[in-house]
């Protein structure tokens, strides 16, 4: 938004963009907000693909093309991956108990 002041001496301006004349006055404020607007409109296209991420058959923000259900596929690995390492644990921890309460089977 572009104001021009076409008489300084009786506060006449013109907005530049719609063509409108007005007496300006000193207890208004004009602010641009076109930058304001820009950073929402980011914000609301991240928002959108945070919301999008929830369904595994969306794909992420900035990505190539036919990326279609690569979080459903990264859920299945991960999951695939955590239990893995949990039944190692829990196998680790019967086996320790087994020999502990049971000395006789390592010949002691």
């Amino acid at each position: 938004m572009e104001v021009v002041k076409i008489c300084p001496e009786i506060d006449v301006v013109m907005e530049v963009n719609s063509g409108l004349v007005a007496e300006m006055r000193k207890d208004v404020l004009v602010v641009d907000l076109t930058h304001v607007e820009e950073e929402v409109k980011k914000l609301e296209r991240l928002a959108t693909a945070l919301k999008n991420s929830l369904d595994p058959r969306n794909p992420p923000l900035n990505t190539f093309d036919n990326r279609d259900g690569v979080y459903k596929i990264s859920g299945l690995f991960k999951g695939m991956f955590f239990g893995f390492w949990i039944t190692l644990a829990i196998l680790v921890l019967v086996v320790i108990l087994v020999i502990k309460t049971n000395l006789s089977l390592i010949g002691l």
